[in-house]
């Protein structure tokens, strides 16, 4: 009879309810969505604990990369309808919220679903008269009346539920959703309903602290929000308004992660990020990919955060976007972190030419030796330019530029330089001329003068732009030594990998948390994270 019992089949209504959920919950959050209906409609034991999961993640965006990434109308239209009328008790299950490109003008990129279904698209004037209670209700208890742009823009909101625009849509569903803990979304295209939404947003959620609402933050909206990533699609259709969606998502009090790919800062202007007040976010880790921030926008951000443990820094060069924030910019923002960065990857592309103006002006190519103060930092990975102030070799050029120098003779030595906390060390794009450099470091720690805590330094060479390799080692056990020798396909690791053209003529982000997931993670796995 034991032996039996043992290859008797366990079936999901035998297991504790608290794991019948969990594998809901983990259908849910890998999107197999028709396996969670199945569920739902296997018995009433677990349709109850599965229904909660079914709201749980809401995605609306399109399938196909090529698709422009719009929105579904009538999706949105099908969700809010039964998460606020139909079933209003299950709005406080939604927890993760991913969008694709939304506007006021969905006819202009229109839904593939929408396109074959456009009865479906808009909202019925009964519904249209529970929306407008419910952001009346929902936004009357903060006192938002006395802005004289109040209601013209809830007039405006109005409107475009009545016309089924995605701009409306997505912004009610944020709204009557309190515990959204991840919010994904595309650049919206305009949709000015959603950006005074993120303006009111940071004016309720930085007035909360100061004590104007004290008895209900929790009404605040997108008040449990901790995990905020947001993109351009097309990477030669830059995210130039990037900042005036940041600023208020900084104020959000819980707020641990933020991620932007495809940034573009401008040329200085920090725009509305000077408005954040210092110490005042947060948010422990920023990822910025594929990007072109200056300096002033950069520390701005950075100046924000009350104790950032995590940066993400790469830079992408393309025919219209090549200054940035450079090494020594970086540096001085850093600092403002001394005592609690922990992590650090830094990708400045140094093969390519960021029309800076180099003559006169070598000191921007590398870190100095206040880097050291990062008394906290444990994990780096940087390209040897910005550490060395030496270059692999020389970068692709435009006629009218003034040629970079491949060294700088006053740059400090690596010993001088890097942080005695560091536990692992990773140089990108390396060439023959920082042996010398790299040799006095290994020296160091094999003799356990200093840093005593590094167990990983890896060394990762350009192979085409050298002549023979390299002769290094090190002798403590402590220490794992990688060198490896990359070709040009291999050194783009380091960099977010682009997908082929798109309809708009433009490159696509494929590293996009939102449509890119398999190639995100393979460039991460590649990348060692």
């Amino acid at each position: 009879m034991e032996e039996k019992s043992r290859s008797d089949p366990i079936s999901l209504l035998s297991l504790p309810p608290e794991i019948q959920s969990k594998i809901c919950s983990c259908l849910a959050q890998s999107f197999e969505q028709s396996a969670l209906n199945a569920v739902l409609r296997t018995c009433k034991q677990l349709y109850e604990i599965a229904l909660p999961h079914s709201v749980s993640f809401y995605q609306n965006k399109s399938y196909r990369i090529d698709d422009c990434g719009s929105c579904s109308r009538a999706r949105n239209v099908q969700f809010l309808r039964y998460i606020l009328i139909q079933r209003p008790e299950l709005s406080r299950y939604v927890k993760t919220v991913i969008f694709g490109s939304f506007s006021p003008d969905s006819p202009k990129f229109e839904h593939p679903r929408d396109t074959a279904h456009p009865d479906d698209t808009k909202s019925t004037k009964a519904e249209v008269g529970v929306f407008r209670e419910t952001i009346q209700r929902k936004l009357g208890q903060f006192g938002l009346e006395r802005f004289p742009w109040y209601d013209s823009w809830v007039g405006e909101w109005l409107d475009g539920l009545a016309q089924g625009t995605t701009d409306a849509q997505v912004t009610l569903i944020l709204l009557i959703c309190p515990n959204i803990g991840t919010l994904l979304f595309e650049r919206p295209r305009g949709a000015p309903v959603f950006i005074r939404f993120l303006f009111v947003v940071g004016l309720l959620s930085n007035a909360i602290p100061g004590g104007h609402y004290p008895e209900m933050p929790s009404s605040v909206p997108l008040w449990n929000v901790q995990d905020v990533y947001h993109e351009a699609n097309i990477v030669d259709v830059h995210y130039n308004d990037f900042a005036a969606h940041a600023q208020p998502l900084f104020f959000l009090p819980r707020l641990r992660f933020y991620e932007c790919n495809v940034v573009f800062g401008g040329d200085g202007d920090p725009q509305g990020l000077t408005l954040l007040k210092p110490r005042s976010s947060p948010i422990e880790e920023i990822v910025l990919r594929a990007t072109v921030v200056s300096g002033p926008v950069l520390l701005a951000m950075l100046k924000a955060c009350k104790a950032l443990k995590k940066l993400e820094y790469v830079h992408l060069c393309t025919r219209t976007a090549y200054r940035g924030v450079n090494p020594q910019q970086l540096e001085e923002a850093l600092l403002l972190h001394a005592d609690t960065l922990e992590n650090l990857f830094v990708n400045f592309n140094d093969l390519r030419d960021k029309r800076w103006e180099w003559e006169g002006h070598t000191d921007r190519l590398y870190m100095g030796t206040r880097f050291s103060q990062l008394h906290s930092l444990k994990r780096l990975t940087i390209s040897m330019q910005a550490i060395t102030g030496i270059l692999a070799g020389p970068p692709d050029t435009n006629t009218n530029s003034p040629q970079m120098p491949l060294r700088v003779e006053e740059a400090p030595s690596l010993i001088e330089c890097l942080p005695e906390s560091l536990e692992y060390l990773k140089i990108l794009a390396c060439g023959e001329e920082i042996q010398e450099k790299a040799a006095e470091l290994l020296r160091t720690v094999e003799k356990q003068q200093r840093f005593t805590k590094l167990t990983y330094i890896g060394f990762f060479f350009n192979r085409w732009l050298m002549e023979s390799e390299v002769d290094l080692r090190c002798g403590s056990p402590n220490v794992q030594l990688d060198i490896r020798y990359l070709d040009r396909e291999e050194y783009s690791d380091g960099l977010p990998p682009l997908a082929p053209k798109s309809g708009f003529g433009g490159v696509r982000n494929q590293i996009s948390r939102i449509y890119g997931a398999d190639a995100r993670q393979q460039y991460l796995m590649r990348r060692g994270l």
